[in-house]
């Protein structure tokens, strides 16, 4: 989209969010052109912040009429529109023909239009496109009297002329020579810019053919993922009748050969069960004389143990007689120190007169815990 079609503004919006910014650029579009949101087609580039809090923005608004004229005189629908003077702008930037610390006029001449655009500091601040058709040189100077005409911008320090290969710049030289006395460079136009890689940001396609154009993007993109979710499913089906068919085969060798085995587990079986028995009984062995062996210093002096059983499980109790019932107490406390017992309580405690004396028959319940 060359520069003389389209409104465009170099602005500065009081924020750096981008979504703020977005919403002020619509709302300043509107106030530049005399038409509805729906028959426009804006958009813009942010050049970054040269003031705190603020973002310097390049607006561009066109007509969606014009745009859809344009795309029907194609043969095939565009797959973005771009805005010619974005693209001169950036290669200027990358080439280095404008300074950073000067103020530089570059005319971008075509066979059929022209443009201008001044850059300040690497900032675009000015920019004006015509058609060739009429005074060339007359839309040259006007243009730099309307640059000029704004008091705040700063007076140009050099030119840069860019010409297509087939437009004739004698007369331009000359005329450009005598209307400035800075400098003047002349190159010649070697490269298309729509082919340089850019990080573009305007985009001029309606919002509509972007709508329709990811349709029919994501329905390609939904086809081929059904087609793939078909292939991959086809695959592992044939990978699982495959498998099924190899792990049956398996099946009957590993069942065969069980069969011929199968006596000999069993036997094997039966022998870790004993095993298992036996080694219980080893353990439980062992347990029960380390318990005796802890247990016998800790009985008083005036206890006599008639019994001790063992239910097989989790409980020792010790049978026997006492004069005093404070001395079954006292073993209880003993015993609960035994790191086998993880709880020790009286089962009975009774007493019986014999021969004139008193005498406690008890009962005391252990039970082993996680010391074991």
């Amino acid at each position: 989209m060359p520069r003389h079609l389209v409104t465009l503004r170099f602005i500065e919006l009081p924020s750096t969010d981008e979504a703020e910014i977005k919403d002020m650029v619509e709302f300043q579009a509107l106030k530049e052109v005399p038409y509805s949101r729906e028959e426009l087609v804006i958009s813009y580039r942010n050049i970054g912040s040269y003031r705190k809090g603020f973002s310097y923005i390049m607006l561009v608004i066109v007509k969606k009429q014009l745009i859809e004229e344009m795309m029907a005189k194609g043969e095939n629908r565009p797959e973005d529109i771009r805005l010619e003077t974005e693209l001169f702008y950036l290669s200027l930037l990358k080439k280095g023909i404008v300074k950073h610390e000067r103020a530089s006029l570059a005319i971008n001449i075509k066979k059929e239009y022209s443009e201008l655009i001044v850059i300040d500091r690497a900032r675009p601040v000015f920019s004006r496109g015509f058609r060739n058709a009429g005074d060339f040189l007359n839309e040259i100077d006007r243009s730099i009297l309307a640059y000029k005409r704004d008091k705040n911008n700063r007076e140009i320090d050099d030119i840069t002329i860019i010409y297509a290969s087939d437009v004739d710049i004698k007369d331009i030289k000359l005329h450009i020579k005598e209307y400035f006395n800075i400098p003047v460079n002349f190159y010649e136009d070697k490269e298309d810019l729509t082919n340089l890689d850019f990080p573009l940001e305007i985009g001029l396609l309606p919002k509509e053919y972007i709508d329709k154009k990811m349709y029919k993007e994501n329905k390609k993109e939904i086809l081929s993922m059904y087609f793939l979710i078909g292939l991959v499913i086809l695959s592992l089906s044939s990978i699982f009748i495959f498998k099924l068919y190899e792990k049956n085969k398996i099946i009957n060798i590993l069942s065969n050969g069980i069969s011929r085995v199968q006596p000999r587990i069993d036997m094997i079986d039966s022998l870790l069960k004993k095993t298992e028995i036996l080694k219980s009984r080893r353990e439980n062995g062992e347990l029960i004389l380390n318990i005796l062996k802890e247990s016998y210093g800790l009985i008083p002096a005036d206890i006599v143990l008639s019994g001790m059983d063992y239910d097989g499980k989790v409980f020792i109790s010790y049978k026997g007689t006492t004069r005093d019932t404070a001395n079954v107490f006292n073993f209880i406390k003993a015993l609960e120190r035994i790191k086998y017992f993880k709880k020790v309580e009286v089962k009975y405690a009774a007493k019986k007169e014999i021969k004139g004396q008193t005498i406690t028959d008890f009962s005391i319940a252990c039970q082993i815990g996680s010391g074991r």
